[in-house]
């Protein structure tokens, strides 16, 4: 099914198809999905994060996919060990993926001769394909995409408009790029030498593994020499920058405008909050999570929380982010002491003065 069909559902064959538990009305129907606050009695909602809760009392939804140990109120509840993923698996029943507008070679794409693409490939308008580029089966690549010499590009991958492949990277099964991206494009590389910004001429390239997703406005650059790398399964949010000769290992989620400086090495499933970083050179392990605005300026090990700048681990960068919300108070009261020591000083200088 292509996103826009919607398919409706009885909430007894919905909670069977997400393998839930259901409390309720099994003959309902459902024909959408909507949050605790906006659903109707034709739509089926979520309770993933207890902060919503309290609208469990006044949802309209027919339907409410709640954790297998929920115990508030609610009426039409689909128990589920995952609710966050359950409901996922319900947007896919009802509104199923986006369908593309893309079918075969437009005539107004200019693809290089030695180009190699599969018979089903769909090529935009104004897109372009250098030489001896490699394209994969099932791969849409929609207007405006530009695609260097030498790029390999697995299976059913998605390209959206005006997005960029620099030459020689390597983009696995599966891959999306969104909007506006860039792959490949030159590292942040100089040698400064008698005042002067000396660029350093890259010969690496990126490679991008397997359902990888990044987002619009992404910047990956190549490396100097070798390869900068994106494991498999990583996603990424909107302006999200990996500097050059980087290695991101699987799983790794990146929220909107974190960035990783060059060289820089981190392990499987770790993630940034948004509008953190990382510095160059340094080595983060498996499973680390790094808050919002953090910035990462040596190793981490790995399952770790870190927060703040420069990063530290979480429990004590919370009790400084309460000590630091306490400063004019405490400044208040170092100055409250530092006067009674002062008074007490000059009485006992008086004591002194008179017992003489």
């Amino acid at each position: 099914m292509t996103q826009g069909q919607l398919k409706d559902i009885t909430v007894g064959s919905l909670a069977e198809e997400l393998g839930g538990k259901l409390e309720g009305d099994a003959s309902a129907i459902v024909r959408g999905a909507a949050t605790l606050q906006d659903a109707g009695g034709d739509q089926v909602s979520f309770l993933a994060n207890s902060r919503y809760e309290r609208f469990m009392a006044q949802t309209k939804a027919a339907a409410v996919i709640v954790a297998s140990d929920y115990q508030g109120a609610g009426a039409n509840l689909i128990r589920c060990d995952n609710p966050y993923f359950a409901f996922r698996q319900a947007m896919v029943l009802l509104y199923g993926f986006r369908s593309h507008p893309l079918s075969g070679l437009d005539p107004a794409a200019r693809i290089d001769p030695s180009a190699r693409l599969a018979a089903t490939v769909s090529v935009g308008a104004f897109a372009c394909i250098g030489g001896d580029a490699e394209v994969g089966e099932g791969t849409i690549i929609y207007p405006g995409v530009f695609i260097g010499s030498k790029v390999r590009i697995g299976s059913g991958c998605i390209l959206y408009p005006n997005c960029v492949v620099y030459e020689k990277c390597v983009l696995g099964d599966r891959v999306i790029i969104h909007a506006c991206s860039v792959i490949g494009e030159d590292g942040f590389g100089y040698a400064t030498y008698r005042g002067q910004h000396e660029k350093i001429p890259p010969a690496g390239w990126v490679e991008i593994g397997d359902d990888v997703e990044i987002g619009a406005n992404c910047a990956i650059d190549r490396a100097t020499l070798g390869a900068t790398s994106v494991g498999a399964g990583a996603k990424f949010s909107n302006l999200v920058t990996i500097g050059h000769g980087a290695k991101i290992g699987k799983g790794c989620l990146f929220v909107a405008q974190s960035g990783v400086a060059g060289s820089t090495v981190i392990g499987d499933y770790c993630s940034f909050g948004g509008q953190s970083g990382a510095s160059g050179h340094i080595h983060i392990g498996d499973r680390v999570r790094v808050g919002a605005q953090a910035g990462v300026h040596n190793d981490v090990d790995s399952d770790q929380d870190v927060l703040g700048s420069p990063a530290i681990p979480l429990a004590r960068a919370r009790r400084v982010l309460m000590t630091a919300n306490q400063l004019p108070e405490m400044r208040n009261e170092a100055k409250r002491l530092a006067q009674q020591l002062e008074d007490l000083q000059a009485r006992l200088d008086d004591l002194e003065g008179k017992a003489t």
